[in-house]
């Protein structure tokens, strides 16, 4: 039920999303930078290439298969160039070492900086078949979000090899994820080191708010600029990570499940001590003063103390290789005296 509801919120927002911007720090609140970056429009920026797939009568190499979410077991012998079309899945290639493989990524990669000189195939959830097959891919790796599966079957019936994972929306699931990506591209032992390495630093975290002996109301307002306002609650990233810091889901205790229009009603039923947002979408609403403005939030113990926090959402609810670093920068933001 929790991927359903996660697949659908994601489809609700897809034509507002794109990649975010820097971190933005606001009163009662004080968050580190994240680097700015500048989303590329979602279509291909290279010139196209030849579109056949890749050889297979050369000698054959060393080859294995996975079996992805939608079970569709792929064979894959050649990781040389690679389509990744999630943000956190860019950066879990990258942090195993094998950056220079990946030949394109979707709109959603915001870090790191090296990936962001690559080329964009598009949204991975609205994604166009050409787009990918410009660059001759000889793997492409996305989750569940990513679609329609008109276009994954497209790139599978022209012999290219698409795998799949679940989408992952609890703080356990980020090494999962890495595992998985790690089996897919050969690289086993990485993934190993690197998905105990980021449990150990979220372990850690968790343990700092564990210290904490408050338990704040937060909630996650997705802000696109005033014409989308939603409320994320039960089944997204956003939940694990709010409780992760030891808060809890303003939204997901008043049984939102999903995301849902933000209301008057909704807001203060929720009651949020603290309001977190993307940073893109707070600058396109217009700041703080804008943001009181929505009914119903000057109404909410946040909106009185004006307790706003604003990160590069993929920062924030990827849930990939940073996950550790920004739920401890989060628990910090929340709890300021913590030494």
């Amino acid at each position: 039920m929790r991927r359903s509801i996660l697949l659908l919120t994601l489809a609700l927002i897809a034509a507002a999303c794109s990649g975010s911007g820097a971190t933005t720090t606001v009163p009662q609140a004080t968050t580190s930078a994240v680097p700015a970056t500048t989303t590329a429009a979602p279509t291909s920026t290279a010139a196209p290439v030849t579109t056949a797939p890749p050889d297979t009568t050369a000698a054959p190499a060393a080859s294995w298969s996975f079996t992805g979410a939608d079970g569709v077991t792929t064979e894959i012998s050649d990781t040389s160039r690679i389509v990744a079309l999630n943000g956190d899945i860019t950066e879990i290639l990258f942090e195993l070492g094998i950056g220079d493989s990946v030949a394109a990524i979707d709109v959603t990669t915001t870090f790191p900086e090296a990936a962001l000189q690559l080329p964009v195939v598009g949204f991975g959830q609205m994604l166009a078949p050409e787009g990918v097959l410009a660059f001759n891919p000889t793997l492409i790796i996305g989750d569940q979000q990513v679609g329609p599966p008109e276009t994954i079957q497209q790139l599978r019936d022209a012999g290219f090899p698409v795998v799949i994972i679940e989408t992952q929306a609890t703080l356990a699931g980020v090494a999962t994820k890495i595992g998985q990506i790690a089996e897919i591209v050969g690289q086993e032992e990485a993934g190993v080191a690197l998905a105990e390495r980021i449990s150990s630093d979220i372990a850690e975290a968790e343990t700092l708010a564990a210290s904490v002996a408050e338990s704040p109301k937060v909630v996650y307002l997705y802000v696109r600029g005033p014409q989308t306002l939603l409320l994320f609650g039960m089944g997204m990233p956003t939940q694990a990570m709010i409780e992760g810091a030891g808060a809890i889901d303003g939204s997901a205790s008043t049984g939102v499940f999903g995301a849902a229009p933000v209301t008057p009603e909704a807001l203060i039923a929720a009651a949020p001590d603290v309001i977190v947002l993307p940073a893109a979408g707070f600058a396109a609403l217009g700041g703080e003063d804008a943001l009181l403005a929505i009914p119903g939030i000057a109404e909410t113990p946040a909106g009185q103390e004006g307790a706003f926090l604003v990160y590069d959402e993929a920062y924030f609810f990827n849930l990939g290789p940073r996950t550790a670093q920004a739920l401890t920068e989060f628990i910090r933001d929340l709890y300021p005296d913590l030494p």
